[in-house]
């Protein structure tokens, strides 16, 4: 039973591991639909176009980096030996 346990602990490690794959280009479509979308709106040129990229680039390094913080938390609870 243990062994069961064990295998569902990997796939879910490999699951937050890819999601973090996903972060970063994910974060940088949004900013850039929302800038084209903004700017064709408004008529404002590329400008909102770079700015929602710079955002969405800055959002997506953020939210790698707490899933790595958090991934390397949980690899450090792993590794502590039980009471």
């Amino acid at each position: 039973m243990a062994g069961k346990w064990r295998h569902r602990e990997n796939f879910r490690r490999i699951a937050d591991l890819s999601s973090l794959g996903l972060m970063l280009p994910s974060s940088i479509a949004v900013g850039l639909f929302l800038g084209y979308l903004l700017d064709k709106w408004l008529g404002t040129g590329p400008w909102l176009l770079f700015i929602f990229l710079l955002l969405g680039i800055a959002s997506g390094f953020l939210s790698l980096l707490r899933g790595l913080k958090r991934l390397s938390k949980d690899d450090a609870d792993d590794e502590r030996p039980a009471p």
